[in-house]
């Protein structure tokens, strides 16, 4: 699928823009062109000369869908559709549909289902309201029950996801509270992308599927520690920047696992600019701080040092203070990670 994507310029905007495209292409699209834009008005997000601007590429490139960088409410989309005669997404449904490629578990899909409904009540109560409106220019009571009666269908399956998921939520706190009866938990966290699984692989003997992609984990993995039956480490859902509210309640059980943790492993990218690494530490951070997970003791981790050099790494280790430098891809460090993660369970008594 060709799409087009459409990027608001500002702060950041070179790291924003290749973001999204990075996501897009995780989707499999195709990204032709990249539009950028700098007010935002009411209507279509864009001024109506970027609009005849996009419109006028679609027609002569056979563009097939519209992707934007910000987020967009449900009229701002529905106005572009009408105006471009394509599908237009944004961010939020970007990342759903990155979510979509790889759930696999019943959990992670019932998760996204939820995310998407919540988000698309406002968009098909307008959408059918210009529809009946349009096939029946009286509109009146039967248009309402049209309306109503889909809305209300919605919500109901919403009432049901959200049943399973609370009954999947009460598992998860039963098996994290059974695992820390019979050792510690240490959860790796981080931006996505960051390199977590194939560092759960390197430090437990596991082979959990881990791709050069964003979002590769979207369910917990659980594996012990090498030579370690008392500890147990979690693989989770990697973090974004501005990761909207309605993903952090939908994933919420799938999150929840990092609340139960007895320390955190946060692990960086060696190989990012000094920039984009202060950005995704901000954000690490911040997203901790948001699901009430950040008063659990954490260790930083630097992963992808063989792709890096010393300066490099030694202006984050300036802002880190003690960290451990690994590669999962060659097995550097892991050795002194283990030992550090063990050092500090000891020092506070965590395990024998």
């Amino acid at each position: 699928m060709d799409c087009i994507v459409v990027v608001r310029k500002g702060s950041e905007f070179k790291e924003r823009a290749d973001e999204i495209v990075s996501l897009s292409k995780t989707c499999g699209y195709n990204v032709q062109k990249v539009f950028s834009h700098r007010r935002v008005y009411p209507k279509f997000f864009i001024g109506r000369g970027k609009l005849g601007e996009i419109k006028e590429y679609i027609s002569r490139d056979s563009i097939d869908l519209v992707v934007f960088e910000s987020f967009l409410n449900s009229r701002q989309i529905l106005n572009l559709e009408e105006e471009l005669k394509i599908p237009v997404i944004d961010k939020f449904d970007l990342i759903l549909n990155v979510f979509e490629k790889h759930a696999k578990t019943r959990e992670a899909k019932l998760q996204i289902e939820l995310a998407r409904l919540k988000r698309k009540i406002p968009y098909i109560k307008l959408s059918l309201g210009r529809k009946v409106k349009a096939e029946h220019p009286g509109f009146g009571s039967s248009g309402e029950y049209i309306i109503n009666s889909t809305i209300k269908e919605i919500k109901k399956r919403i009432s049901r996801i959200e049943k399973e998921l609370k009954e999947f939520e009460n598992r998860v706190e039963m098996y994290e509270k059974r695992r820390k009866e019979i050792g510690k938990v240490v959860s790796l966290v981080g931006y996505t992308n960051v390199g977590k699984t194939s560092l759960l692989n390197v430090l437990t003997g596991s082979n959990k599927e881990a791709k050069d992609e964003l979002f590769t984990t979207l369910s917990t993995k659980t594996s012990k520690l090498k030579a370690r039956e008392n500890v147990f480490i979690n693989d989770t859902i990697g973090f974004i920047r501005n990761l909207p509210h309605e993903l952090i309640y939908a994933f919420r059980a799938t999150l929840k696992d990092i609340l139960y943790s007895d320390m955190i492993l946060l692990v960086f990218d060696a190989s990012d600019s000094f920039k984009e690494f202060l950005r995704k530490k901000k954000v690490c951070e911040d997203t901790l701080i948001r699901i009430g997970a950040d008063k659990i003791p954490y260790l930083y981790v630097l992963n992808k040092i063989d792709i890096s050099n010393e300066n490099n790494i030694a202006e984050k280790e300036k802002i880190l203070g003690k960290c451990i430098k690994v590669s999962a891809k060659e097995k550097i460090g892991i050795d002194e990670l283990k030992d550090e993660i063990i050092r500090r369970l000891n020092k506070d008594n965590y395990i024998d």
